[in-house]
């Protein structure tokens, strides 16, 4: 590749030498001629120079020509060199300007396309800085603050600090439920940072949505009628199937009907829907409860959001749950959204199908 631009600069440079170099020759004659006609001592001045008067103007010419012609590609080669220096010396937003179309253009070209990769790796570096930090600041908020409670609540039992055993159990009991959110954060944390990889190691096989939907919805009925609340299943007649890790996927399904759970009971019903569109089966899991606001819908996947600003671990788990549920379906090759309004709130959860 090197030796073809090489020699295609060459021959262009010797095309231009060429021609500049007939290009002389005529117009070298053309003013010979009329010097001879017009000066009367052309020879006496002729024996003066060292060469004949012609080769002298062959050379000027030809060096003008030459020069006319490499003139504005010499100006644009050193429009390039100041740039690059002014890139060298810091101006990170400078670019090479792009001119004519012959290898200097593209030489800019390739340029600005270095400067572009360095500038997209630059602010992506930046933004793992930014989000390293904000994980930082988000997790010592989490982890403090059920720490804070069963250091305080065990101190008070260490220093006898309670009037009786019922008083004892009470703080015991506490202390203890502050160690298991403490318990579920950390996992859920490892967790998030694990689905994160896009290397992650999944066990992929066929799996059929439909049964795994079935079992998923069992396992929530003692829950939901606790809450006073019903599941309703729609699913298509066939099997449906997705090449999935079938225990990450039951996990996706278990975070977005619990986030329903809580967030529906104001509905009654959580709607369980399967629907198959070109190629790709949507699971739709519906809740009738209050609306999210449209301003928080962007946000609803992002680790540590919670619509509820306070932070408060009854309005909320982790914040995790939704953030771990889009790395799972992204690692699947699949994508989920949300949509809610004033009569209903809607996961769509879409998965390429495959074959049996």
């Amino acid at each position: 590749m090197r030796d073809k631009v090489y020699y295609r600069i060459l021959s262009k440079i010797a095309v231009v030498f060429i021609f500049s170099l007939w290009a002389s020759l005529f117009i070298s004659n053309f003013v010979y001629s009329l010097l001879k006609e017009y000066t009367s001592n052309l020879e006496a001045i002729e024996s003066l120079l060292p060469i004949r008067m012609e080769y002298i103007l062959v050379g000027l010419f030809g060096i003008i020509i030459f020069f006319l012609f490499t003139a504005r590609y010499i100006r644009y080669f050193i429009q390039i060199c100041y740039a690059v220096s002014e890139i060298a010396q810091g101006d990170s937003k400078k670019r090479v300007p792009v001119k004519f179309q012959n290898e200097f253009s593209k030489l800019a070209t390739r340029i600005n396309l270095i400067l572009e990769r360095l500038r997209t790796a630059v602010e992506e570096e930046r933004l793992s800085e930014q989000t390293k930090n904000e994980l930082i600041t988000n997790v010592s908020h989490d982890l403090r603050t059920p720490l804070t409670s069963i250091m305080g609540y065990l101190s008070l039992i260490d220093r006898n600090q309670y009037q009786d055993e019922v008083e004892l159990r009470y703080y015991t009991d506490i202390a203890y439920q502050k160690a298991q959110r403490l318990d579920q954060l950390v996992n859920d944390l490892f967790e998030y940072v694990r689905t994160k990889n896009p290397k992650m190691s999944l066990q992929m096989r066929a799996i059929n949505l439909k049964e795994l939907l079935k079992q998923i919805a069992i396992q929530f009925q003692i829950q939901l009628t606790q809450e006073k609340m019903k599941s309703r299943l729609s699913l298509p007649e066939s099997p449906v199937y997705v090449e999935a890790d079938g225990d990450q996927l039951a996990r996706v399904f278990e975070n977005v009907i619990s986030n329903a759970m809580n967030y529906g009971k104001k509905g009654v019903f959580v709607d369980i829907i399967l629907e198959v569109h070109d190629q790709l089966s949507i699971v739709k899991i519906i809740n009738y409860g209050d609306s999210i606001p449209l301003a928080d819908l962007p946000y609803l996947f992002d680790r540590f959001y919670r619509i509820e600003k306070s932070r408060s671990v009854y309005t909320g788990g982790s914040g995790l749950g939704l953030a771990i549920t889009k790395n799972i379906i992204e690692l699947h090759k699949g994508y989920v959204n949300v949509e809610s309004d004033e009569e209903e709130t809607s996961f769509h959860i879409c998965l390429p199908l495959c074959k049996r």
